[in-house]
């Protein structure tokens, strides 16, 4: 029967549509509005096909008398071959399932009300910053001791607010450099830190971790637990044979709105923080290491560009309260940028998404990624003190990425980018750390002139994120933008940068590319002073 035959096939279609669409949104593609339209759309289609085969095999069967129409419910015509009709369908909704508990296990199962924990901030040669979360104290009180001299104890207390999801951030003042503390809160939070040593005695030779972007339970396993974070299983791995001195970490902490938006007031923006610090991957070596931050986005929404009402304010509430206030201090209060200075290096740590102009401006004097306050500091930052310098964006500088969202990167503003970069090579400011592009680029930026610097940049992410599957977005076009070396693959990345400043004049950098646990690539640069 021609009927019967067309809806067998418009079944065998849909399902094939729900079951590969299904594998590639929670294997490899997290994008809710790509995919989920044609997964529901793919289930509604096979169970449309299948009730209306029953309906004419019904109507078929009572004409005839026959009786043997339900295989036809499960996607076959054929009542010979009732087996693989009910495999089909079982396949199906063994699909339905998967999206639907990567969707909402960590919604409903996961809330984590009751975490209590507590992490390492920055550290200094004399004072430190401890985040906790105790909801369950009015206030946290922490002691640290010497680990050598158990009788010079530092203490402080502070209160537990409800407003800020009961986080709060100790700033332990007072301490003595190159030493290292243990410490104990009221909660029964744990952990040790060690304070900078004095110039004098500080090492030439130390590495940190620079990263971005993390969502738990992804890639999907059935059997993981529904936070888990493989990449924080990488990095303590790494930790367990090498040093590092800090962890700084470029922005989408959070996915707000990946897979699908579950909220946009404060308690969503809230309940994102607690799921990723929530996360059985966290190690007690994993919350020793001094993490520092920035936000993007995915704090905030896809591609947030300036406008610091309304939505940027419940977003930035929790940033704060987990991160923000753990960071260095800055000039301005709440100022979201930031130098961080550790040994021979400063940072300027830059605030992408605060002070930009639309992206979708033309590009030209008038637009701007940092806003002129924070764009002078960054300038006069590069001419004052004799130390290495390192510009830190959430988003690469490269413009090698051609994809349709590069306008969200300082490819949508060049007309900025290559004022900073001119300054760059002027003042011998060599090295550019980024993150964002769930994929890793090294990338020259070279000289032009006799007696400038060239600058490189070191781009990777994502901790633990998806890669784009299918497009290949990043090419050398221009010669302004040189690429080095080019990685997308791979759902955990993490750079490990090796400062060493013991020749006089001259800093070398060592960088090596982790990707899913694996070392896959190194490159040594090389800066002196001009």
């Amino acid at each position: 029967m021609f009927v019967l035959d067309a809806l067998d096939a418009v079944a065998a279609a849909a399902s094939l549509t729900l079951r590969f669409a299904s594998v590639i949104f929670v294997r490899f593609h997290p994008i809710g509005k790509k995919y989920l339209s044609q997964i529901l759309g793919g289930f509604t289609t096979y169970l449309l096909s299948a009730f209306l085969q029953l309906c004419l095999i019904r109507t078929f069967s009572t004409k005839r008398g026959h009786a043997r129409a339900l295989p036809a419910l499960l996607g076959r015509v054929d009542p010979s071959k009732p087996k693989s009709s009910l495999a089909g369908c079982v396949i199906n909704l063994l699909c339905l399932a998967a999206v639907g508990d990567f969707l909402f296990r960590g919604h409903m199962l996961h809330q984590s009300k009751s975490l209590s924990f507590s992490r390492i901030g920055y550290v200094d040669s004399n004072s430190a910053r401890i985040v906790v979360r105790a909801p369950f104290q009015e206030y946290a009180q922490i002691t640290a001791t010497p680990v050598s001299a158990p009788g010079n104890a530092v203490q402080a207390t502070i209160p537990i607010q409800e407003q800020s999801d009961y986080t709060a951030t100790f700033v332990l003042e007072g301490l003595e450099s190159g030493t290292e503390y243990a410490y104990r809160t009221n909660a029964s939070h744990t952990g040790v830190f060690s304070t900078m040593a004095d110039p004098s005695k500080a090492s030439k030779r130390w590495s940190m971790i620079a990263t971005s972007c993390i969502k738990p339970f992804y890639p999907y396993n059935p059997l993981d637990h529904g936070l888990r974070i493989k990449g924080l299983e990488y990095v303590d791995n790494y930790l367990s044979s090498h040093a590092a001195e800090f962890m700084l970490f470029l922005g989408d902490f959070i996915y707000i709105d990946l897979p699908v938006a579950l909220g946009w007031d404060a308690t969503a923006y809230a309940t994102a923080y607690r799921q990723v610090y929530a996360s059985p991957s966290w190690t007690p070596r994993l919350r020793n290491l001094p993490w520092l931050h920035v936000y993007d986005d995915h704090e905030i929404i896809n591609d947030w560009a300036g406008n610091e009402t309304g939505l940027y304010k419940t977003a930035m509430l929790p940033y704060w309260g987990y991160q923000g206030l753990a960071n260095p201090p800055s000039d301005a209060r709440e100022t979201t940028h930031y130098v961080l200075q550790h040994g021979d290096i400063s940072f300027f740590v830059l605030d992408t998404r605060r002070y930009r102009s639309d992206n979708n401006l033309p590009d030209g004097p008038d637009k701007t990624m940092l806003g002129q306050n924070q764009l002078q500091e960054l300038l006069q930052w590069m001419g004052n003190g004799k130390e290495w310098k390192v510009v830190v964006s959430s988003v690469p500088f490269t413009r090698n990425w051609r994809g349709p969202d590069a306008a969200d990167s300082w490819s949508g503003y060049l007309w900025e980018r290559d004022l900073i970069l001119d300054e760059m090579k002027k003042k011998g400011v060599s090295l550019i750390l980024s993150g964002d592009r769930h994929e890793h680029a090294t990338t020259l930026f070279p000289a032009t002139i006799p007696g400038e610097q060239s600058v490189i940049e070191f781009s990777t992410s994502p901790l633990n994120q998806f890669f784009e599957p299918f497009s290949r977005h990043h090419r050398e076009i221009e010669k302004t933008d040189i690429s080095i070396h080019s990685h997308p693959w791979g759902t955990s990345k993490f750079g490990v940068v090796t400062f060493d400043t013991s020749k006089q004049d001259t800093l070398d950098v060592f960088y090596n590319l982790i990707v899913d646990g694996q070392e896959t690539w190194n490159h040594t640069w090389t800066s002196h002073q001009v």
